[in-house]
């Protein structure tokens, strides 16, 4: 579980810092909390959420092409039986990544010094931690492509419920501690446009 969430834990920081000047969230549950705070409108988060869902998908499907479904494809499963409590579980640790990618980001932007690597440890930590309960998932996208990869469903509603409740609930203690979003991060939210003056 350790590799596992390292390696996990080391993409994010590499994508992060890759990305982070253009927006970069690729967990649907930071992208609802971003919509919820105003940070950007709700056609530019369904946007998000269809690319998200979508990369989640394709690069598990390409996953099983080259490895078969070994390993059930790191799907993350609830321990049989325990199926609210995962959820549960999911809410605490997704509310934690969402309030502190809130309350460290730019506003919505991911590109702060210390951002990739404080959410990079993050993942790893409770990866390495949770992972034997649940898979600590805290992405409803990361949980889903593997589902449809091996054709089960039965329980990607825990990484639905869990993560959606954390962050709802990591929006409103955001507000607590910083107040509504700053005028203009609506605009950052939604990326820098490819067309952009160099």
């Amino acid at each position: 579980m350790l590799v596992l969430s390292l390696v996990s834990a080391l993409w994010l920081v590499a994508a992060v810092y890759f990305l982070g000047d253009i927006s970069a969230h690729f967990n649907p549950a930071t992208t609802l909390a971003f919509a919820l705070r105003k940070d950007m409108d709700w056609a530019m988060a369904a946007a998000y959420w269809i690319v998200q869902f979508a990369a989640a998908i394709c690069g598990s499907l390409l996953a099983r092409g080259f490895f078969g479904p070994a390993g059930n494809l790191a799907a993350t499963m609830p321990k049989p039986g325990l199926s609210w409590q995962a959820a549960g579980f999911e809410a605490i640790i997704t509310f934690g990544l969402v309030l502190m990618v809130l309350n460290m980001a730019n506003g919505p932007k991911l590109n702060g010094p210390f951002v990739g690597l404080a959410v990079g440890a993050y993942i790893m930590a409770w990866g390495t931690m949770g992972g034997p309960f649940d898979g600590a998932s805290m992405n409803p996208a990361r949980s889903f492509g593997p589902d449809v990869a091996i054709g089960s469903l039965s329980t990607w509603w825990v990484y639905l419920i869990g993560p959606v409740a954390g962050a709802v609930i990591a929006v409103g203690v955001a507000y607590v501690l910083r107040g509504p979003a700053k005028v203009g991060e609506a605009a950052a939210a939604e990326g820098t446009p490819l067309d952009r003056p160099t």
